[in-house]
């Protein structure tokens, strides 16, 4: 545990150094580099997203499947890192005390994105978990497809609306 705890608060792991990681990022703004990075990834996800999903209508399931899977996992990764990045790195309070935002507005803020990113985790891993079932009774693709685009349809729409709320908050918090 406090290996770990080392390792986020920039020291080491496993002997190599990963300052570099809390210095000023890369695009230009007050956030530290592993956040710009995480920002980044958030703004290509939805193209990743499109990408994944015309190998499934080009019938090629199984690229189709292991790319959502692994956008998942990233994506699971990548806000577990935002959310403990501003709670336990850069402390919430410090950053709303340097940025143009008043504690009440950034505090609400905060809270919708950490709602609308944890519906964004457990609405993409049902649809997961449900597609692995289906495709087990040999019910996708095939009988259960319809279901499976138009959940995938609402997933994609509560993947923008997390994805915008954490820009907001990146933009309020770092950039102004």
């Amino acid at each position: 545990m406090f290996i770990y705890i080392l390792m986020f608060q920039g020291y080491y792991f496993k002997g190599v150094g990963v300052e570099y990681l809390f210095n000023i990022g890369f695009l230009g703004t007050r956030a530290p580099y592993y956040m710009d990075g995480i920002i980044v990834y958030l703004l290509l996800l939805p193209i990743l997203i499109v990408f994944s999903i015309s190998f499934a209508t080009n019938r090629q399931y199984g690229l189709h499947r292991f790319m959502q899977t692994i956008l998942f996992l990233l994506t699971l990764v990548a806000v577990v890192f935002f959310n403990y990045g501003i709670h336990m790195i850069e402390n919430f309070d410090n950053l709303v005390l340097t940025s143009s935002l008043n504690h009440d507005e950034a505090f609400y803020l905060l809270i919708l994105q950490t709602i609308l990113s944890m519906i964004m985790l457990v609405l993409w891993l049902s649809t997961l978990l449900f597609a692995i079932s289906d495709r087990r009774r040999r019910a996708l693709p095939g009988f259960y497809s319809r279901s499976h685009k138009k959940s995938g349809r609402r997933l994609f729409v509560v993947i923008i609306l997390a994805i915008l709320t954490i820009l907001c908050l990146y933009w309020l918090v770092y950039v102004t």
